[in-house]
């Protein structure tokens, strides 16, 4: 901590704090003015630094997905699992109201994850010091095919600490069109057989 002026004082941390945390100053009781007098007022001073958001996904925001997609999320900080059940959601254009999502853990989980191959690594720290935390969900209701999907990591998400998100995080997704084959067929006139080429 420093004087920057006169009257305000700043105190630089050593290290970039994550999301989830909640600081608090509390000013010593015998602090007192250059005249001698008690500092009055506000004596508690606190700050948090948000809750969990999705730094990366995968499938990224904006691709094509399968029907029955699986997404991958990479948090700035662990999320309380009873909290994303509660508000995190999907939305599918041409279905009323919102979809739940379910929490895939466990040897499917790590079966996942384990079929990204070492190509896909997720938001490395600045540093490079660890991963951020994984999170893989699926949506309960099957999407139609061409479909808009917009994933809602909602306000409310806690982190293990109890710090909530403020706000709704939205990924915006299109399922892919349904399978569609066609045939042709060339021919030299309209009574020839085709051309087996």
């Amino acid at each position: 901590g420093r004087w920057a002026a006169g009257r305000n004082w700043v105190y630089d941390l050593d290290r970039d704090l994550p999301a989830g945390v909640v600081c608090e100053f509390t000013l010593k009781s015998e602090l007192k003015t250059l005249a001698g007098n008690s500092v009055g007022g506000t004596k508690k001073f606190s700050f948090t630094t948000g809750g969990p958001i999705i730094r990366r996904s995968n499938p990224y925001e904006g691709r094509q997905i399968d029907e029955e997609q699986v997404f991958i999320l990479a948090l700035d900080a662990e999320a309380k699992e009873s909290t994303v059940l509660e508000h995190a959601s999907c939305s599918t254009e041409g279905i009323t109201g919102d979809t739940g999502i379910r929490i895939i853990a466990g040897n499917d989980r790590d079966q996942l994850l384990k079929a990204q191959g070492q190509h896909f690594r997720y938001g490395l720290s600045r540093n490079g010091a660890k991963d951020f935390p994984l999170l893989v969900l699926k949506c309960k209701q099957r999407f139609p095919s061409g479909a808009r999907v917009e994933l809602r990591w909602g306000k409310g998400i806690e982190s293990l600490g109890g710090v909530p998100t403020s706000s709704d995080q939205k990924l915006t997704f299109r399922v892919r069109d349904s399978f569609k084959a066609s045939f042709s067929c060339d021919r030299e006139n309209e009574k020839a057989d085709c051309i087996p080429i």
